[in-house]
Formats: C-alpha cells, sequence, structure tokens
C-alpha cells in the first residue's frame, strides 16, 4: 500500500512539475512572439512621432533658398551649389534639441497587443486576451543632412535635402525586453533646379542619399 502511495505521489509530482515547465515555455514563447509584434509597431510609432515633431517643429519654418546658395554665371547657368552650413548647424541642433525635449516628455509609453496576434491570423488578431507593452525611451537623438538628387523633367532636376533621424527605445514586456533603433526620414527642403547641372559641387557631390555637409560629424549632434 505504501509503496503504491509512493508511486502516486511520484507521478503526481512528475504531473505537476511538467504542467509548470510545460506553461513556463508557452508563456516565454508568447512573450518572445508579442515582443516581435511589439517591436515592428513601436518602430513604427516612434517613426511617427519623430516625423510630426519635425514636421511641425522644424521644417515649418525652412525654405530651400535658406540652406543652400546657388551661384551662376553671367549667362544664367549654375557653376555652384553650396549648403550654407552655418544655417545647417543651427538646424540640425534645434532639431535634436526639439525632438529629445519632446520623446522625453512623453516618458514612458504603452501598446495593448491581443494574444490572437500571435496566430497569424486575421480573423483571430483583434481577439483574447491583450498583453501591455512599454515603449521606454533609451538613447541619443542622432541626426544626418543628406541630399538626392533626380531627374524632373526635361533639362530639370529635384533637388531633395532631408533629414535621417535616428534614436533608441526599449521595447519591454514582463520579464522580457530588448533595446531597438529607430529611423525616420524627414523631407526638410527641395525645389526643381532649370538648367544643367555641374557634376560636383562644394559640400556634396551629387550622388544619391549622399551626407549633405560631410564635415558635420554626426556625434556632434545629439542630445547630451
Amino acid at each position: 500500500m505504501s509503496s503504491r502511495f509512493n508511486f502516486s505521489a511520484a507521478f503526481a509530482l512528475v504531473i505537476i512539475i511538467g504542467v509548470i515547465i510545460s506553461f513556463v515555455y508557452v508563456d516565454f514563447r508568447l512573450k518572445s512572439a508579442i515582443l516581435e509584434i511589439a517591436k515592428s509597431r513601436a518602430q513604427v510609432m516612434q517613426s511617427e512621432k519623430i516625423s510630426q515633431i519635425v514636421n511641425e517643429q522644424v521644417v515649418a519654418q525652412i525654405n530651400y533658398q535658406d540652406i543652400v546658395d546657388i551661384h551662376k554665371d553671367n549667362q544664367g547657368r549654375i557653376v555652384l551649389i553650396q549648403p550654407n552650413t552655418i544655417i545647417l548647424n543651427k538646424i540640425m541642433t534645434n532639431t535634436v534639441t526639439e525632438v529629445s525635449a519632446s520623446l522625453n516628455a512623453m516618458e514612458e509609453q504603452s501598446l495593448a497587443i491581443p494574444l490572437g496576434e500571435v496566430t497569424g491570423s486575421k480573423i483571430l488578431a483583434g481577439y483574447g486576451p491583450r498583453m501591455k507593452v512599454r515603449i521606454i525611451p533609451a538613447g541619443q537623438v542622432h541626426v544626418s543632412v543628406l541630399n538626392k538628387f533626380d531627374q524632373a523633367g526635361i533639362n530639370q532636376t529635384r533637388h531633395l535635402i532631408y533629414f535621417n533621424i535616428e534614436n533608441t527605445i526599449k521595447v519591454a514586456v514582463p520579464f522580457l525586453d530588448e533595446e531597438i533603433k529607430v529611423s525616420a526620414v524627414v523631407p526638410l527642403a527641395e525645389t526643381i533646379i532649370v538648367g544643367s547641372v555641374p557634376d560636383t559641387y562644394v559640400g556634396w557631390n551629387g550622388d544619391n542619399a549622399e551626407l549633405l555637409y560631410p564635415l558635420l560629424q554626426r556625434d556632434r549632434y545629439q542630445n547630451p
């Protein structure tokens, strides 16, 4: 009788331990899946927020003529396109200040993601208990100014100047968290240049997605 009782107790203990291990494993897998979904959503949300801040606080006050000088010869041909580095310095510094202040004021944000999204089913995506995900500012704001040249028509060139803004956030679910980088590309100013455009410039050489003013080191333009 005693041996049978011991066997039953041992068997029950094994079952309990198995259930606990299974629960912990499933819980970890669920949280890992939720974290991946949350990372994607957080990147979009933070990128949109950064774009909104820059568009409202910086871009609205900038004209192309403020940051680029176009020099022509006596016949009206463009001979030099030159960035106004003094103005650009101020704009970049102001951008870092505005974005950093706004993101810090927001402090911690949160998302609620239904567990049904883990299934990958569109039908079940909105169902199930919701898991809270925290989004926490975790790093400095970095700003780079780039430019791009595109053909806009016959004898016309579109010159676009834009910001690439990067920042780090922490996405956290209970007992799991991960830092991710968020970037936002925000058009700063653009113009259509009519006529032939020189192959080389002062401050850039016309290549796509090139640093507008290479002497401006990125790490000089970040929040303390």
